[in-house]
């Protein structure tokens, strides 16, 4: 199972029995063996029933190991058997990374156990710790059995140092009661006689020692004032093993109170969700302000009783990687272990290979801010309800059904040899009808009659759309076509983008995305502050791309007007460039489980929208600016009551009367001024013969007087 498997982390318990040498002292071991054996069953009976168990050793010839083998065999589903010596001499290091790592196997057993034999010697049994990661797996439970010697060393071992369940069972050193053949004071003295004496007084010292307590030790993370101390339980006789009351004590850590520990917490400025204000020039501590985040982190501080400290990231980034797997910013603070966890960092993939995230509890998707649409000019009303596509079918139609209309005339006329249709009348009969005045004589053949119905019906349909939709279009205003979407900058003429610098998510957004869409919005895009880039939105023919939250605050704090309005026009789109906000943790914190609980119940009971809204209210200030104001009611005052029509809503009507008027005055000036010169071409300048008046031509003057 991979070590960030969800149950793994949840499930994975590691039993560590450090066996005392005890064979090499003459005495008899064998039920001090038995009772090691059988209280380290017991535990394994009560907290590890149907685990996957791995059995390390150092030495596999001892009584301790086998004996305590045989006792837990049977109480779990695997057993996998590591021999550490044999691990760490050979030379082979991609094998025994390969080894490392299928030590857990595939199981499926709901936990995983580990039981560590070793002799007085601990070097083997730490750099197996560390090799296997245990600091990364807080909620792994460690039982360590040894001598009360060694208590303070192994529980204050940093490949232990995030573990939140450690216990040392500490037995009595019996080789400090082993039969000696003599001692410095009375080497010279002691007879046989006394020798033996002496060695049978010292095996009823360990015969009493066997029928001692075990010492029970734990290690609390967060005891002294905040700090990691060992705490002593109680003493566990070993002939109560099966007593419940016993075990039901031994993992009492639950992190519910971290004793005023003092976190270390990096962060940067990103209001509403993160301020704060820096102590002095020189960097160091930071004094946090009002925020999201600042009501989040005071709550869980007073519920779980601890105290932080801000702090910005060492280069003022967020964190991107670089070559050698290394990150920046706040992620490679976390990355490093530098500090404990950062308030508001986004998850992603790469970064969650390397540090750990919290619940998520809000997102800031990217939006497009734009000029607020403007008012499209009245007199183009009569052109509105139809869009260009629809107006260049009509006419194709109409032209169309003209030109049909003169052939079949034409060809009706052929046949019958009555009288057909000239082109033009034919289009005016087509054109009357559009316009709801057809002419009065109808076709007389029953083809044209059918074809003639037909564009009647099809002229009515037309008609009343158009006149639903000019009702509608000259009673509301119109405006232009807002910028929605990343496809609408692109579309536009002429249009300019922008945005701050394009620095953690973002930039990894724009710069690793296949779209060629993205692509070409974030490599022609400007950078600008967000003051210089409102700025420029409202010269028009510019867009400026930013979060969502944080570019609400800034533009109603400055551009607002006394009821609230702004000249701004936000895009329907929302950009999700990540998956949410959440606070990054270190690696192997035992206090990941803490923060998400907490951060679950501000969501449910609502605090997380409630803050959100209350600290961006609390912190704008609505200008009393007359021109934002001027600005704003343009677009923004719109009553309930009815729309009476004046000139300003028809005046396209008239615009189109007067141009209907000045294009039959030149059409009336054409036709005369072609009349004119085809009567002076007709006419003959003769005079008579005797010098009298002029004489028409005989054919014109046929002409004139028909």
């Amino acid at each position: 199972m991979a070590p960030s498997s969800p149950k793994f982390l949840a499930f994975s318990l590691f039993v560590l029995v450090v066996d005392h040498a005890m064979g090499q002292v003459g005495v008899s071991v064998d039920q001090v063996d038995e009772q090691v054996a059988i209280m380290v069953s017991k535990v394994v009976e009560h907290h590890l029933a149907g685990c996957h168990l791995v059995v390390a050793t150092t030495t596999q010839h001892t009584p301790v190991f086998f004996s305590t083998l045989r006792k837990v065999a049977s109480g779990v589903e695997a057993v996998v058997v590591v021999e550490m010596e044999a691990l760490f001499t050979s030379q082979d290091s991609p094998a025994q990374q390969r080894l490392l790592q299928e030590v857990w196997g595939d199981a499926r057993a709901t936990c995983r156990a580990l039981i560590l034999n070793l002799n007085k010697d601990s070097h083997l049994a730490f750099r197996f710790l560390e090799a296997t990661g245990v600091w990364q797996w807080p909620e792994t439970r460690v039982v360590v059995v040894g001598e009360r010697t060694q208590v303070k060393v192994v529980l204050h071992h940093p490949s232990l140092r995030n573990t939140i369940h450690t216990l040392y069972l500490a037995f009595y050193n019996l080789a400090l009661y082993a039969c000696e053949a003599h001692t410095p004071n009375t080497r010279l003295r002691m007879t046989r006689t006394e020798k033996a004496r002496v060695c049978q007084q010292q095996q009823h010292v360990v015969a009493a020692a066997r029928r001692e307590s075990v010492e029970v030790y734990r290690r609390c993370l967060y005891c002294n004032n905040g700090d990691a101390d060992i705490v002593f339980l109680y003493l566990w006789p070993l002939t109560s093993a099966n007593n419940h009351h016993y075990h039901n004590q031994l993992f009492p850590e639950r992190l519910e109170n971290f004793m005023g520990h003092k976190f270390v917490v990096v962060t940067l400025p990103y209001f509403p969700f993160i301020a704060f204000e820096k102590e002095s020039e020189e960097g160091g501590a930071l004094s946090p302000r009002d925020s999201l985040n600042t009501r989040m982190i005071n709550t869980m501080a007073r519920c779980l009783n601890f105290t932080y400290m801000f702090r910005e990231p060492l280069d003022g980034t967020w964190g991107v990687p670089t070559t050698g797997g290394n990150w920046t910013g706040i992620v490679g603070d976390l990355q490093h272990q530098l500090v404990d966890f950062s308030l508001d960092l986004t998850p992603t993939a790469a970064r969650m290979e390397i540090i750990s995230f919290t619940r998520i509890y809000t997102d800031d998707p990217l939006v497009i801010l734009s000029l607020k649409p403007g008012p499209l000019p009245r007199y183009l009303a009569l052109l509105r309800p139809f869009t260009r596509q629809l107006w260049l079918m009509v006419m194709m139609s109409t032209t169309t059904l003209g030109f049909t209309l003169w052939l079949l005339q034409k060809a009706w006329s052929w046949v019958s040899g009555g009288s057909g249709l000239w082109l033009s009348t034919a289009h005016f009969y087509i054109w009357g009808t559009m316009l709801e005045n057809p002419p009065d004589n109808a076709p007389a053949n029953l083809t044209s009659r059918v074809l003639f119905g037909l564009c009647l019906l099809t002229c009515m349909v037309i008609n009343i759309g158009y006149r639903s939709s000019l009702i509608a279009h000259l009673t509301v205003q119109s405006k232009t076509q807002p910028i929605n979407c990343f496809q609408d900058l692109l579309k536009e003429d002429n249009w300019a983008w922008g945005s701050f610098e394009f620095v953690g998510t973002t930039f990894l957004y724009f710069n690793e995305s296949f779209d060629p869409l993205i692509q070409r919005i974030g490599n022609e895009k400007e950078t600008l502050g967000a003051s210089a880039g409102l700025e420029r939105v409202l010269m028009g023919k510019f867009s400026f791309i930013t979060s969502k939250t944080n570019l609400l605050t800034d533009v109603v704090s400055l551009y607002a007007d006394r009821y609230g309005n702004i000249p701004f026009h936000i895009s329907t789109t929302h950009y999700q460039i990540q998956g949410g906000d959440a606070w990054g943790v270190r690696k192997g914190a035992p206090f990941l489980r803490q923060l998400s609980k907490m951060t679950q119940r501000m969501i449910e009971v609502g605090m997380i929208d409630r803050w959100t809204k209350d600290v961006v209210y609390t912190h704008i200030t609505l200008p009393r600016s007359r021109t934002h104001d001027a600005q704003n009611t343009v677009y923004s005052q719109e009553s309930d009551d009815p729309v009476v029509l004046g000139l300003n809503h028809l005046q396209g009507a008239f615009y189109l009367l007067i141009l209907g008027h000045s294009v039959s005055l030149l059409i009336l000036l054409g036709e005369n001024l072609t009349q004119y010169l085809a009567c002076r071409g007709r006419t003959s300048p003769s005079t008579s013969p005797a010098g009298g008046e002029p004489r028409l031509v005989p054919h014109l003057l046929e002409e004139n007087l028909v």
